[in-house]
């Protein structure tokens, strides 16, 4: 088994503002109107290449493709699927993408589920991807699946409170594959300054006959991938620092235009 942990600093996001813009989301996708002439936004815009091929709008069921420039027809290999949508429950959607090209000779489709628990005030938060692939005996190789969970009730708790001691992870991932699993666990911590202390811990596990090779690779390459994995959460961290401090200071509402605006395309 191989290990991993490194901690950075993040700029802190206010559970009220993530709250504002996940109820300016909804305002914006309950406020689209769907027409014969297809789908326009609150404010009567219509909106390009995205049409509503099954279902009613925003109901379990719910199919809405993107539009070939080509042709002006849904692509069949692109779909946005409403599984759930309830504020005061959970709203759930499933985006399913296909790799239909017959130059390759895999041919991959990627599902992402992505659930929210209570809009109103969002308490937890998951993301489930599976990619498969029809390449024949080797086809389990190119594909896997992934599992992250958001516990933000435990979140801002942690990274606000000065308490020592052991706690549960909020946020933790999965990651699985033919030849190897790995499990990643994120904890926050209050930094003196006010921003957030965050600790990620890694651990990958060799599965079939690749289980005997991580120890050897980590005896061999243990440093230099500890190296390249700090240093990839640095970089994260850099990219994070620079933009969400600015993110915070809009509201809600100001967002959700300059989303509206961006579905428009230039």
């Amino acid at each position: 088994m191989a290990r991993f942990q490194h901690t950075v600093t993040l700029a802190p996001v206010p559970r009220r503002w993530l709250e504002s813009c996940v109820a300016a989301l909804h305002d914006l996708a309950e406020g689209t109107d769907v027409g014969e002439a297809g789908l326009r936004l609150p404010d009567g815009r219509p909106l390009p290449g995205l049409v509503l091929a099954r279902g009613r709008h925003l109901r379990p069921g719910a199919q809405y493709r993107p539009v070939n420039e080509k042709d002006g027809e849904p692509d069949a290999g692109q779909s946005v699927t409403v599984l759930a949508w309830d504020r005061r429950r959970e709203t759930a959607l499933e985006v399913v993408t296909r790799d239909d090209d017959p130059a390759h000779r895999a041919q991959l489709v990627c599902v992402c589920v992505l659930r929210l628990t209570n809009a109103a005030r969002p308490r937890e938060a998951s993301l489930s991807t599976t990619l498969r692939s029809s390449g024949g005996k080797r086809a389990k190789y190119l594909g896997g699946t992934g599992q992250l969970h958001l516990d933000l009730d435990r979140w801002w708790p942690q990274a606000t409170s000065h308490r020592r001691g052991p706690s549960r992870a909020p946020l933790s991932g999965t990651l699985t594959h033919a030849l190897a699993r790995v499990t990643v666990t994120v904890v926050p911590r209050p930094a003196p300054d006010g921003r957030w202390r965050v600790t990620v811990k890694a651990r990958a596990r060799g599965r079939s006959f690749a289980r005997p090779l991580v120890p050897v690779a980590t005896a061999v390459l243990g440093r230099r991938a500890r190296r390249a994995f700090a240093e990839s959460l640095d970089r994260a961290a850099v990219a994070w620092n620079a933009e969400v401090p600015a993110l915070v200071r809009k509201e809600g509402e100001q967002l959700g235009a300059e989303l509206a605006d961006a579905l428009l395309g230039p």
